[in-house]
Formats: C-alpha cells, structure tokens, sequence
C-alpha cells in the first residue's frame, strides 16, 4: 500500500478551553491513492495532477482529534493519530460517506514519517474496524449539525 504524504508543514493547532484543537494553517494531505473523492462533491476534497485524493483541512477548522471509540483507544499513542483523526473528523465534517472517511483515518495513521508518529498495521486495522463498529452514532451526529448548518445558511439568504 502506497503511505500518504503531508503536503503541509507540521500540525500547529491552539487547545481550546474544551479540550478540542482548532487548526492554526491548513492540514493538507496526499492520500497518494484515488478514493473516489475529489471531484468536487466534498469541500476540501481534490483530485491530484496523479488522480490521488488530496485533503485540506481548512484553518479555523476545530478537532477533537478523538475519532477511535473508547474501547480501541488503548492500543494507540494520541499523538501518533493525531493527523489520522483531524482528516477523518473533517471527512465526517463534510460529508464523506463513513465507510471512505474510516478508511482515509486507516491509511493516514500509517503514514507518519518516524515510528513515533505513525501506527503500525496491525493497529491501524483494528482502529479501522473499532470506527465501523463504533463510529456510527458520530457520523451520525455530524450529519444532524450539517443539516442545522444548511438551514442556517438558508435562512441567512432569504
């Protein structure tokens, strides 16, 4: 399997009062495969000169970084998946289906460039499988606030 690749310079993120992250500069990744996802339908989703997905995460975007349910988040360093959750909150964010959002967690938390900030194989599948199984009440929750966002922005037109 082909390891993605941050375009962007390192993650720079402020902790909000919350515990959530919010972005200081753009996350932008290079799945360096074609998910299917960037022709336009998701906001910052695009296809590559290659035909790779790329992702950008915009600044400003807010992150909890916590996108493995509880009873996998043994198995993992938080900051070895720390780039892996912030691209599969905003897939969630924007409306990915669950299932490519999950596998974009999966290949990004193999992707750091030393041990320390990647997972190895093994637990990147296991932390896939732990987000189908427990991830659909979040992906559901994102959908209910896109739907809220929508009928605020409707109602900011008219």
């Amino acid at each position: 399997m082909t390891m993605p690749k941050r375009i962007s310079g390192p993650l720079r993120v402020e902790r909000l009062n919350d515990g959530r992250r919010m972005l200081l500069r753009d996350l932008v990744i290079d799945l360096m495969t074609d998910l299917g996802l960037g022709d336009g339908d998701y906001d910052g989703f695009t296809r590559s000169d290659r035909g790779t997905t790329v992702i950008t995460v915009p600044k400003d975007f807010v992150t909890d970084f916590s996108s493995i349910p509880g009873f996998a988040r043994w198995l993992y360093r938080f900051d070895s998946v720390d780039l892996a959750g912030c691209c599969h909150d905003w897939a969630y964010w924007v409306g990915v289906p669950q299932a490519p959002a999950d596998e974009i967690w999966r290949r990004v938390a193999t992707s750091g460039e030393s041990s320390k900030a990647r997972v190895a194989g093994w637990k990147a599948r296991l932390g896939w499988l732990a987000l189908r199984i427990g991830g659909g009440r979040a992906y559901r929750n994102h959908a209910q606030r896109r739907r809220e966002r929508a009928a605020r922005a409707t109602e900011s037109v008219q």
